[in-house]
């Protein structure tokens, strides 16, 4: 008989097909709050079978499954355990495993069959006994329909008891084609029927299918269906992992999640409680790493796989791998508040590290939508960044009557203000080059100065920066570029995780903020999506910068004619970087707007910034640093 899948769940195992590695890779530990106990009593024939926990008990659990037997190639018949197996027809035996599943004391079995040609992946088949000691198949669990592959994909699959009476098995393929979206692989828990008259779930409690971008890294899940809240009925809980993933990311750690649903008897409902614990433990550790220096460095890599394996999981992550989850929809994890605390340990790493450039950046970062934004988590986390950052008020912000001629759409470009050696400020306009003296306001047309192109350009003129964009696949921020001569883009895949929450959509993506620092001979110097970067000379890869290197200044760049100290819009206010110290600048007239401010630039003595803001330009004077 065949058994449609009822209610679904996240899962998969990694990309590489292993099958059975489970303790291969650490994982950082969590704890769960407990359940809210519910539902009626039950019989013994309940408690018989229910793997006991006390209730209140971590439900991360041990998740030390059995694994299946492989089976030699090309058997229909299988002897096993002291019984038989006999293969539905036309179809052979992968792997399986043998136990009292229903209770009665009687061995049957669960395994997986496939066709003995071909690349289909398979099927879930439930064997029992009907008569001396062979078991057949009395239930069939084929895999979601539409799993993406062709006849390079590979099949693979995985078995194992989670249970007395439950398996987790995954069915699906590995492809070396192009990624197009649709998932390849099926994964699901499988309850064997109880004993008569229990009155017990069977079937597929939870099944769901997981798509596998190009350089995604490997996504696993372990199951149990241990009694969380003490009502003797089996619950689910999976222990969702990361893997460090590769290139173009920093190796990072393994880490872990939980999602938990409760057996009541209206069905399973979801314990959101267990998903927002976890990320709040992965936050916990992160903060008390935060505040030595000798841990602070690894901070941001964890905040950075915790967010990537909140992405993966999660239907409100922007882009999750888990889809079509059968039965009880998306899974949606919200945990505001632990993503907040996530992004605030990066920013108290940053602060340990004495950088507060990127300190300000993750700040940002930390407390965007769906993050979390709690004023008073803000207040201590400027707190941490004054010393290092200390606030200097204006004394002066003046309009500016030139109407700058700015960059178009979302095309990276060089920003229309520039100051020269001298102190004045140089405005890109329409028809020319104004010149403003800052301190008295006068403005004159420059016109011994050309107006600098806004594109993006190499050195030699050969390329050009067209964009910076999400291919919305949950990986990795992706940049473009243009030859001066032909037509082909050349992409370049950055080092920088899709922001979360948002949607992705449209024909090429998502554009991504981008902000130009500099192009030397040591290649393109950038702020994406609030991460310093360098992107090569011949533009093959990117790789995350510490801070600016020492490239020569471009007119239109946030950075002082001399190259010496840099500006960049924050919530927060406006920081400048310069050789001997960093500076948080604010104004009354700008409260509130910092995180508006484009095509910034700073002078040489950083006594004046100025900025665009809503298409006016403005000029502020600060005391010398």
């Amino acid at each position: 008989m065949k058994a449609p899948a009822a209610l679904a769940i996240a899962l998969v195992t990694a990309a590489s097909g292993c099958s059975g590695c489970r303790d291969d890779h650490p994982y950082v530990p969590y704890v769960i709050g407990a359940a809210e106990a519910g539902g009626p009593p039950v019989g013994d024939a309940a408690v018989a079978w229910a793997d006991a926990a006390p209730r209140g008990a971590d439900a991360g659990g041990s998740f030390t499954g059995e694994l299946a037997v492989m089976a030699p190639p090309g058997l229909t018949r299988w002897p096993l355990e002291g019984g038989e197996l006999e293969a539905p027809a036309d179809r052979v035996f992968v792997s399986a495993v043998v136990g009292d599943f229903d209770g009665d004391d009687v061995r049957d079995a669960f395994a997986i069959v496939r066709p003995p040609e071909g690349n289909d992946p398979g099927e879930i088949v439930y064997l029992r006994a009907r008569g001396g000691s062979a078991l057949e198949v009395a239930a069939t669990f084929p895999p979601a329909a539409g799993l993406a592959h062709d006849p390079s994909c590979t099949p693979l699959d995985r078995l194992e008891r989670v249970g007395r009476r439950a398996v987790l098995a995954e069915l699906g393929f590995r492809c070396e084609a192009p990624f197009t979206g649709a998932p390849s692989r099926w994964a699901a828990v499988v309850a064997a029927p109880g004993p008569a008259g229990a009155h017990l779930p069977e079937g597929v409690r939870f099944g769901a299918t997981l798509a596998d971008p190009p350089g995604a890294p490997s996504l696993t899940v372990d199951a149990e269906t241990t009694d969380r809240d003490g009502d003797s009925l089996p619950d689910v809980t999976l222990r969702v992992s990361l893997d460090g993933g590769g290139p173009p990311f920093e190796p990072g750690p393994r880490v872990s999640a939980t999602l938990a649903w409760l057996d009541r008897p209206a069905g399973l409902s979801r314990d959101a409680a267990a998903t927002d614990g976890s990320f709040q433990t992965l936050a916990t550790s992160a903060a008390v790493r935060a505040r030595t220096a000798r841990d602070a460095p690894a901070v941001p890599g964890l905040v950075a796989q915790a967010r990537a394996l909140w992405r993966a999981m999660c239907s409100d992550g922007g882009a999750p791998r888990l889809v079509g989850v059968t039965g009880s929809g998306p899974i949606a994890c919200g945990a505001a508040r632990p993503l907040e605390e996530l992004g605030l340990a990066e920013v108290r790493a940053f602060v340990t590290m004495s950088d507060p450039l990127r300190a300000a950046l993750a700040l940002d970062r930390a407390q965007r939508p769906p993050a979390a934004h709690t004023a008073s988590r803000t207040t201590e986390a400027l707190g941490w960044m004054s010393p290092h950052a200390p606030v200097a008020l204006a004394r002066a912000v003046r309009g500016v009557a030139a109407v700058p001629l700015l960059g178009k759409g979302h095309e990276p470009s060089w920003g229309a203000l520039a100051f020269e050696a001298d102190g004045k400020l140089l405005v890109r306009t329409l028809a020319g080059v104004v010149r403003v003296d800052p301190d008295t306001g006068d403005e004159a047309a420059a016109t011994q100065t050309s107006a600098w192109p806004s594109a993006v350009v190499s050195l030699d003129g050969s390329v050009r920066w067209i964009e910076a964009y999400d291919p919305c696949d949950g990986v990795a921020l992706h940049a473009s570029f243009a030859p001066s001569t032909g037509d082909d883009l050349h992409d370049v895949t950055l080092p920088v995780a899709p922001p979360l929450g948002d949607r992705c959509s449209g024909s090429r993506g998502a554009p991504a903020r981008a902000l130009p620092l500099a192009w030397g001979p040591k290649g393109l110097e950038a702020l994406v999506e609030g991460e310093l970067l360098l992107l090569v000379p011949e533009l093959r890869r990117a790789t995350p910068l510490a801070s600016p290197l020492d490239s020569p200044a471009l007119l239109g760049a946030p950075r002082s004619p001399d190259g010496k100290a840099m500006v960049v819009a924050t919530s927060t206010g406006l920081l400048v970087r310069g050789p001997a110290r960093t500076r948080t600048l604010r104004a009354p007239e700008l409260d509130g707007s910092y995180s508006q401010q484009r095509d910034c630039a700073v002078s040489n003595d950083q006594t004046h910034v100025a900025c665009v803001r809503v298409d006016r330009v403005w000029v502020g004077t600060w005391v010398s640093p």
